[in-house]
């Protein structure tokens, strides 16, 4: 499974959470990742943008308001 479509799932929306909020290291030192660990931590970091991306463009329609946002 690649690292982007393993942190939409909630085990990785769980890892992403300990890593980017709560510290949790996958290694002692950035030396000691693997590849996968830093295309992981990337996707999360990546998809943690792209939702506050949508959550800012839902507080500029205001309240009372449908809105409909799509992504891939």
């Amino acid at each position: 499974m690649r690292p982007k479509t393993f942190v939409k799932t909630e085990n990785g929306k769980e890892l992403a959470t300990l890593c980017l909020d709560l510290g949790y290291k996958l290694g002692e030192r950035v030396s000691d990742l693997t590849r996968h660990q830093i295309n992981f931590l990337m996707a999360a970091l990546n998809r943690r943008r792209e939702i506050h991306n949508i959550t800012s463009k839902m507080a500029d329609f205001g309240k009372g308001a449908t809105t409909f946002i799509f992504e891939d």
